[in-house]
């Protein structure tokens, strides 16, 4: 599979993917368009302490999906996160993937405004979301608070499906700007989010409280 790079932590270690199959008009990641390099599974792996949570984010992990069922089970005794978009998980892949802990990223709700932004529907990642809730998995959903697209009057409507489904884990991010797409909220707003969300779902954090990513990490070079 290609990385675009490791990031190590005390505790964490991070394998960053480079391709994505959405195209997101105010994606953050200056990977995306990093070919990366090629490595193998058991490379990737051997490079992790023993212990380390492993997060595996992108870009998009689930479209290299039979080198991450090779990882996955190279990294056995590990916890795994898998960080996705969710646009291609599906039954057959989930119960391949069972006892590792999923972060999906909802764009959206409204159909029209996830297609605007991604380019892509969102139905099947509304299906993940079910299916993840029906399969017993650990998860967590989150969505970037993006100022004049994605605000807390979406991120409620987000809540309120995500009710439907159970009592789901709910984070809301800070929009990092990039190409003046769009401003980085304020405190204020992300906190009228959270509490707009609260009135539908009982466990809903911030990217303020609670940090997804380790501020001492450093980069290894595995090519």
């Amino acid at each position: 599979m290609r990385i675009s790079y490791l990031a190590l932590s005390d505790t964490r270690c991070t394998v960053q993917i480079p391709d994505c199959n959405f195209n997101c008009r105010g994606c953050f990641s200056n990977q995306r368009h990093n070919g990366g390099v090629e490595v193998s599974a058991a490379h990737i792996a051997g490079h992790i302490p023993p212990g380390n949570e492993v997060m595996l984010a992108g870009g998009e992990p689930t479209l290299y999906r039979q080198e991450l069922l090779s990882l996955i089970y190279e990294l056995d005794g590990q916890k795994v996160i898998l960080s996705t978009n969710g646009y291609l998980l599906d039954r057959s892949l989930l119960e391949k993937l069972g006892g590792i802990t999923v972060h999906i990223d909802l764009k959206a709700l409204n159909p029209e405004l996830h297609r605007w932004y991604t380019g892509k529907d969102n139905a099947t990642v509304l299906a993940a979301v079910q299916m993840l809730h029906d399969l017993e998995f650990d998860f967590e959903v989150s969505t970037v608070y993006i100022p004049g697209f994605v605000e807390a009057r979406e991120i409620g409507n987000i809540a309120r499906f995500l009710s439907g489904v159970g009592d789901i884990r709910y984070k809301i991010t800070r929009y990092v700007p990039v190409n003046d797409f769009s401003s980085r909220p304020g405190v204020h707003e992300i906190q009228d989010a959270v509490n707009t969300a609260r009135k539908y779902l009982g466990n809903v954090s911030s990217s303020i409280e609670n940090r997804s990513h380790p501020v001492d990490r450093k980069i290894v070079n595995i090519s």
